[in-house]
């Protein structure tokens, strides 16, 4: 979507290189953990230092960049169900980049896949431009030994604390110094900000998020595998689609609370539940060659908690078989059934593996995302009202007698929030607000949009 610098921070597993990414980009973006193994996908995050944008790029921990079969494991890995997709991205990754920040311990000292990663680097990628970082380099003590990475050949070794930040700045400074070299002509000027449209892929493990990120992007980005929790970190992805800019968010899969497990799952939740309510749009994903289960319910309804938009994704379209003209009713009858509260959030039927019907997320998307800011005039809201009173009016209090309700008011977009007046206080049911939220959102074509209405009392 940019042609900003590319700067890239490889290493061996367990360098330090997330702590790094975060610091650099100066927010916990990725997953740290002293557990080797812990970053799989690429995780990318923008950095702006010294009048210069770049995009930083954080990669899975291995100990060789070819592929197992030609290259001897030179260690025990915690990837070994995804070591090849991880090394496959990372040379990818490494040809477009304009800078490799290649990371090492010094606590440890050289180790034997610092010595071959470096090697095979240097022989595969012989013009790239490479700082060598010597990261953990949390006290004094540590500064000298430093000097242990000459041996690898990439020159003068770096000394930086990711963890305490020391010397990052300076890291920056010779990030920038070389970038003004190699990439003068696209790295000139402060990046502008255009605002993005932000989406969560959202659902249990296993139902087919990642490989709908994959298709709706139309590249390989994200590792697709059936073990449950491949995806550990919310990966972003930034996308252009018919003059407006996405970022796309594919989350860890969120099971049954009682199943998670404690440290990096339990992160990874959270911030899969953080990144979906932070979200304009959220795409529920369900398996629909499976029953749908109460985990589905749950994660609706904190979807509808979080007043997100929310587009339905009924994946694994192509696995339902002796499909007729009314299969995709019948279905579609079934998941607005179990989601009772979810009718105004629009259906579509994919299959994110061949890519079927995925173009069209992204057209509704755009067009939720125009309802989402829609503005209506004090004038067809008030008529809007006179003709939802007329066909259902509220209840009648014995005490109070009927509430009067009168002079509905936009008074936010993004999503759109109304105001309503009543004359009497405590005598509504909220199922009357309902109504008038749901014939509010049928009268001006709201799909997939939270509809709200608060109630403005009189005052006392």
């Amino acid at each position: 979507m940019n042609s900003l610098p590319k700067v890239i921070i490889f290493g061996r597993a367990n360098t330090g290189k997330s702590t790094l990414f975060n610091r650099l980009i100066e927010q916990p973006k990725a997953l740290t953990s002293k557990l080797a193994g812990t970053t799989r996908d690429l995780n990318i995050g923008q950095v702006y230092w010294q009048g210069i944008n770049f995009d930083l790029i954080d990669t899975g921990g291995i100990d060789t960049i070819l592929p197992k079969k030609k290259v001897k494991q030179l260690a025990p890995t915690a990837n070994i169900d995804f070591a090849n997709e991880i090394i496959r991205r990372t040379q990818m990754a490494i040809k477009k980049a304009d800078l490799i920040l290649f990371t090492v311990d010094v606590q440890t000292g050289p180790l034997p896949q610092d010595r071959e990663l470096a090697r095979t680097l240097k022989k595969l990628f012989p013009d790239k431009d490479i700082i060598l970082v010597a990261n953990k380099t949390d006290s004094l003590k540590y500064q000298p030994r430093s000097a242990e990475f000459y041996q690898l050949g990439l020159g003068e070794p770096f000394s930086v604390s990711a963890l305490n930040g020391m010397a990052t700045g300076d890291l920056l400074d010779e990030v920038v110094n070389k970038l003004k070299i190699i990439k003068k002509s696209k790295s000139g000027n402060k990046l502008e900000k255009i605002k993005s449209l932000k989406i969560a892929i959202i659902g249990k493990p296993n139902v087919g998020k990642s490989s709908l990120l994959n298709a709706l992007i139309g590249e390989d980005r994200v590792i697709v595998s059936p073990i449950p929790f491949t995806t550990r970190e919310s990966i972003d992805t930034d996308l252009a689609y018919k003059g407006q800019n996405f970022t796309i968010i594919d989350t860890a899969g969120i099971r049954r609370q009682a199943n998670v497990s404690q440290g990096l799952e339990k992160i990874s939740v959270r911030k899969s539940i953080d990144n979906a309510q932070s979200s304009n749009i959220c795409l529920l994903v369900l398996d629909i060659s499976q029953p749908l289960t109460v985990q589905d319910n749950k994660l609706s309804d904190l979807l509808m908690q979080s007043k997100t938009s929310i587009i339905i994704i009924a994946n694994k379209w192509d696995l339902i078989e002796d499909k007729e003209v009314t299969t995709i009713n019948k279905y579609t009858n079934y998941i607005y059934r179990y989601f009772a509260f979810l009718t105004w959030a629009p259906i579509v039927f994919v299959s994110a593996k061949s890519g079927q019907h995925v173009h069209k997320i992204l057209d509704l998307a755009l067009e939720i995302n125009k309802q989402r800011n829609l503005k209506i005039s004090d004038s067809a809201l008030n008529k809007f009202l006179k003709r939802a009173l007329k066909m259902h009016r509220p209840n009648q209090s014995k005490i109070y007698g009927r509430p009067y309700l009168y002079d509905l008011t936009q008074v936010k977009t993004n999503p759109p929030r109304f105001e309503i007046k009543m004359s009497k206080t405590n005598q509504i049911n909220p199922t009357y607000i309902r109504y008038l939220e749901n014939s509010l959102r049928a009268q001006f074509k709201l799909e997939g949009v939270p509809v709200s209405i608060d109630l403005k009392l009189p005052k006392k």
